[in-house]
């Protein structure tokens, strides 16, 4: 089942009078969305109890649920010790969670190179990565993928071959595919064609084979340095057309969720993308 569904709350989610997110599961069923991704991009501040209170709203209604990790995370340079705390810490409270299709999503910024260069930065994260994954097991946890994010700013560990490149360190690990940010990344490839989406879903899933996958679809601004900030579909200037990433899916029978992390509708234009799926035969 392909799901869709926004990266957080809606703006119109609060202008309807909503005010706590154990409410969101209800109003995405509401709107026929399936899916909503929690940002604990700066930190879980979300108690163990409010998690198994959003996982049974969420099991109602037949919301899944993954998560974004701290952007704070560097498995490029740094301390791989803090940033194994931060994947632990959302991991046990997806634990907590419980509502997902099949294993917990969390996804994963791995981090920029700073100083380094590319290859001892990519080398890091390999590195690194097999730690995270090595000591999540040994910690006792089983039931999830580390979601690993394509990028749109230049020093940031983060194209699609480098992200399939890291795929490979274990079973747990898959791609995000953040077509914003490879357009962005790219300097607007896909907005000037877009079957880059088909070249782009061919490439990963002959790389990652049987693997699932996970989507993140929104417009983003760029310069010269890459992603400037998330936008989102009505925006002319930046956006490009999800109908050629739907076709791809429904052609090769893939069932990715697909997340909107638009700029303030994020789960409106999730409802687009779930309707224009929803046309294509």
């Amino acid at each position: 089942m392909t799901r869709f569904g926004p990266s957080g709350n809606d703006e119109k989610f609060y202008e309807e009078g909503h005010k706590s997110s154990l409410e969101a599961p209800a109003w995405l069923h509401g709107m026929g969305l399936t899916a909503l991704e929690i940002n604990f991009g700066r930190g879980v501040r979300m108690k163990s109890e409010t998690g198994a209170k959003l996982g049974e709203e969420a099991r109602k209604y037949n919301v899944s649920i993954s998560a974004h990790a701290p952007y704070y995370i560097n498995l490029a340079s740094g301390d791989v010790e803090k940033s194994y705390q931060y994947i632990a810490t959302c991991i046990k409270m997806l634990t907590a969670i419980n509502s997902s299709d099949g294993p917990n999503r969390l996804v994963v910024h791995v981090g920029s190179q700073k100083d380094l260069g590319r290859e001892d930065a990519m080398a890091n994260c390999r590195k690194n990565l097999k730690f995270v994954v090595d000591k999540l097991h040994e910690d006792g946890y089983s039931n999830f993928l580390l979601c690993i994010e394509t990028m749109g700013r230049y020093k940031a560990i983060g194209t699609i071959e480098e992200i399939c490149d890291l795929c490979e360190v274990a079973d747990c690990i898959v791609p995000t595919i953040d077509f914003g940010h490879i357009n962005a990344w790219e300097q607007g490839s896909i907005k000037r064609d877009p079957n880059r989406i088909r070249e782009i879903v061919e490439y990963t899933t002959r790389r990652i084979g049987e693997k699932p996958f996970h989507i993140h679809f929104q417009p983003v601004i760029f310069g010269k340095n890459g992603e400037h900030s998330h936008t989102h579909l009505e925006d002319e200037k930046w956006a490009f057309p999800f109908e050629p990433l739907a076709k791809i899916l429904k052609e090769k029978k893939l069932e990715p969720v697909i997340i909107s992390e638009s700029a303030s509708q994020m789960a409106r234009d999730a409802f687009k993308m779930m309707k224009i799926y929803q046309k294509i035969v």
